[in-house]
């Protein structure tokens, strides 16, 4: 079992920052544009299921899932990944209530990400 499972994080902080070569500090920077920006995402994943838009929920969806993996937040990249297969497959019949569902997860990884900024930022 994982250390994220056995604390109840939803960051994987190894995960992370394997891709930052180890660097707290850029990994802060790194979660400061995903706070940033993820309220973009997830209205513009919002809309689109709202508007029949299969396209577009497949981008928002897909830009979301690579940067929740980068992360290591794996339960919303499984639910980004999904409603991105859902787009792609012009299938939008369950999005709305997995949209719901993956929206809820949000809140458990905002505090993480913001504490990661708290905790290593200049």
């Amino acid at each position: 079992m994982k250390d994220t499972q056995k604390s109840g994080k939803v960051l994987d902080l190894e995960v992370a920052l394997a891709y930052v070569g180890g660097d707290l500090e850029f990994l802060s920077e790194m979660a400061v544009i995903f706070l940033q920006d993820y309220p973009r995402l997830i209205d513009e994943a919002r809309a689109s299921i709202l508007q029949n838009d299969c396209s577009g929920l497949e981008r928002a969806a897909h830009t979301m899932k690579g940067r929740l993996a980068f992360f290591g937040i794996t339960q919303g990249r499984k639910e980004m990944m999904e409603l991105e297969m859902m787009g792609r497959n012009h299938d939008m019949a369950r999005a709305a209530q997995l949209m719901a569902e993956a929206e809820a997860g949000m809140k458990s990884i905002i505090p993480e990400l913001e504490s990661l900024v708290r905790e290593h930022s200049k």
